[in-house]
């Protein structure tokens, strides 16, 4: 008698099943919150939550109808929708706004389905100018990485196929986000992230906004670039996807490539590119006093001088994810695995480069070279995010991600040198670069009532750039028709340069939002803060080996030969090793805290207006020990209010018209409050 009714009862949940979706404004695509959401003919439903969100579990299997009403909006009736018992239905409900009231308007479940382009709606609701890429359109594209995909946003140009231009502006002008946290750069010289770290498989979507409000931050300049990790699907699945591609330029051609080492395919530098502890400290130079020692320190620098020739190889990638959403408790927890890699290798074929000189007021070409150089780049990427609605009106989401990626380069190119008293010379260089990235974020969005949310995050993130022994050699040729030959007592001659960079941030962000009436477009009110705690180390060791007493006979021989050991062995006094006066170890921390106050007003049917202001209080502190004992400690502290004004104006269903004046700024990256130079590859 008592097992009757509960096998009854299980048999019943499993003809069951669940719905989930969003209900939305169908002009701008903003979630509703409050909205009411019911199965006719059943006592079923539930209000929508967080960004217009619902989940209706124990729906009964077959074809269903839902009927959806909010105030100030025309109820709507959609059927068709066919769930199946254990089954699971997304569904995206638009409803229209309406000021008197009228019966239901009843659509089918296809028609209704994906009504608004989720691209196209944040355009449409954004404050100020917002351009958007999604998941959808980089599948349908050959984007393997963010800075392929952001180059299909008006306005905006990619250099190098990395560094990111909007609207004419330098790459330092633009900040880089990772779900709505800023993401620390991990490059040395310029205040910019590579987007090509980030594989287009992990993405959900890659964000532009490219007018000031005061809830972005406040060293906004030129752009923000926001790049989001992709959402777990609501029911479970599986995908693998790989490809394989050629260039008949590079695969299967005789090209010059620098040495692997290791693990390097994984974007990893392999051990024996490590400096020589001997070398590691400042001043170590100057402490090696007898010629064993300073033969023993050449020695211990890997013997890679010059590109070598091999057979290009093709390009590939593959990707795989696991992805749903299961009951843990009482909760659905929502979940998302990616891994992603690719491998590339890519020449150029006619490289330039020049150095320029101003005479009279214009640029002329002080000297320049030509040649050939390739480039062998792995990425991989990994991301592992969980989200759960704790309650209709809350929801808790944790977001990692990690991505790795290394380029290694050969450059081989000759032509006159100034340093050189003008004579042809053939430079030749090898670098190896790897960068990471990586990001933990706890995030809550909280929808306390249809007129109120409160959203917060703290995050994590950090950077590593390591570039391990890279090898700068000029051979100059001393006849118009000689071999190109080592040069005596020149510093530039025979380069290495180590390079670590580290830097970690915690962020964390609270934004509050009132709405004075509960349809969309009612005044509002939001205000927020921000600190920012960061903390950054930069290593940069340069190195030239000199020498005025190489064999005349020996002196047209590759650089692998003359540090082979024959002369660096003993007491062999042939080569000495000396610092760059410039290069160093510098530490910088950066406390920063931030507050925003900003008002959204409407102006009659078709206009609104956006005010408000933020006050950044940025202090940052730069500590730079030089190889040549030199210290220097620079500090710099400003607090700085930045006030913002927006004017929306619809010109019609598909036009707007938006007018902007603010006061941004753009801080000095930290390098530039240190003298630690570095060096660059740069292409023409």
């Amino acid at each position: 008698v008592v097992t009757l009714p509960f096998t009854s009862l299980a048999a019943q949940n499993n003809e069951s099943g669940r719905i989930v979706g969003r209900v939305i404004d169908a002009a701008t695509g903003t979630g509703l919150v409050g909205a009411g959401v019911q199965i006719v003919g059943t006592t079923t439903g539930t209000l929508t939550g967080v960004d217009g969100r619902f989940q209706i579990n124990g729906a009964p299997a077959g074809t269903l109808s839902l009927t959806v009403r909010r105030i100030g909006y025309q109820p709507k009736t959609v059927s068709g929708i066919v769930l199946e018992a254990r089954g699971v239905v997304e569904q995206e409900i638009a409803l229209r706004e309406t000021t008197v009231i009228l019966t239901a308007q009843i659509v089918t479940a296809e028609a209704e389905r994906g009504t608004v382009d989720a691209a196209l709606s944040e355009q449409r609701s954004a404050v100020g100018i917002v351009t958007a890429v999604t998941s959808e359109q980089m599948s349908r594209s050959p984007d393997s990485d963010a800075a392929k995909a952001v180059q299909r946003v008006s306005g905006v140009t990619v250099q190098d196929g990395r560094s990111v231009f909007v609207r004419g502006l330098g790459e330092r002008y633009t900040v880089t986000n990772l779900n709505g946290a800023r993401l620390p750069s991990p490059e040395p010289e310029k205040r910019f992230v590579p987007l090509d770290l980030f594989p287009s498989n992990l993405l959900g979507s890659v964000t532009v906004s490219k007018t000031f409000t005061p809830d972005l931050a406040g060293d906004f300049s030129g752009a923000s670039v926001d790049l989001r990790t992709r959402e777990f699907p609501v029911r479970r699945t599986f995908t693998f996807s790989s490809s394989l591609g050629m260039n008949d330029a590079v695969t299967g051609q005789l090209i010059i490539a620098a040495p692997r080492e290791g693990s390097e395919w994984l974007g990893y530098g392999g051990r024996e590119r490590a400096l020589p502890a001997s070398l590691a400290s400042a001043g170590a130079v100057a402490q090696l006093g007898s010629r064993e020692k300073i033969n023993s320190a050449i020695n211990g620098l890997r013997n890679a001088w010059t590109p070598a020739t091999t057979t290009g190889l093709p390009n590939g990638s593959f990707g795989v994810s696991v992805g749903g959403q299961d009951p843990v408790g009482a909760l659905n927890v929502g979940y998302l695995g990616s891994l992603t890699y690719s491998a590339s290798q890519e020449i150029r074929a006619d490289d330039y480069q020049a150095n320029p000189i101003q005479r009279n007021g214009h640029a002329e070409v002080l000297e320049s070279w030509r040649g050939e150089g390739s480039s062998q780049s792995t990425s991989w990427g990994a991301l592992m995010n969980l989200s759960s609605l704790v309650t209709p009106r809350a929801r808790f989401s944790l977001n990692n991600a990690y991505t790795r990626s290394s380029d290694n380069d050969a450059r081989r190119t000759s032509g006159s040198a100034y340093s050189f008293g003008s004579a042809n010379v053939e430079r030749m260089t090898l670098r190896f670069v790897e960068r990471a990235v990586r990001s933990t974020q706890l995030k809550g969005e909280h929808a306390l009532n249809a007129r109120q949310q409160l959203d917060w995050s703290l995050t994590s993130s950090g950077v590593t750039r390591k570039e391990p022994d890279r090898s700068d050699l000029v051979y100059v040729q001393f006849s118009g028709d000689g071999p190109y030959a080592w040069s005596d007592g020149n510093p530039d001659v025979a380069r290495r340069t180590f390079g670590d960079l580290r830097e970690n941030n915690v962020v964390a962000e609270a934004s509050y939002r009132y709405a004075f009436g509960d349809r969309l477009d009612a005044p509002s009110v939001k205000v927020g803060a921000t600190h920012r705690s960061t903390a950054r180390s930069a290593f940069n060791r340069q190195f030239s080996i000199v020498s005025s007493a190489v064999p005349l006979a020996d002196r047209a021989l590759e650089a692998e030969y003359l540090f082979d050991g024959r002369y660096t062995s003993g007491n062999d006094d042939v080569f000495s090793i000396i610092n760059v006066s410039d290069d160093g170890v510098y530490d910088a921390t950066e406390q920063l805290s931030a507050a925003f106050l900003m008002t959204e007003l409407p102006i009659g049917h078709r206009a609104r207006l956006i005010a408000g202001a933020r006050v950044e209080d940025a202090d940052i502190q730069v500590n730079t020990a030089l190889s040549n004992s030199n210290r220097f400690v620079s500090r710099l502290h400003d607090v700085d209010v930045l006030p913002a004004l927006v004017l929306n104006i619809e010109l019609g269903n598909r036009s707007q018209l938006r007018l902007s004046a603010s006061q941004t700024l753009a801080r000095p990256e930290y390098r530039e409050l240190s003298p630690v130079q570095y060096l660059e590859i740069v292409g023409g």
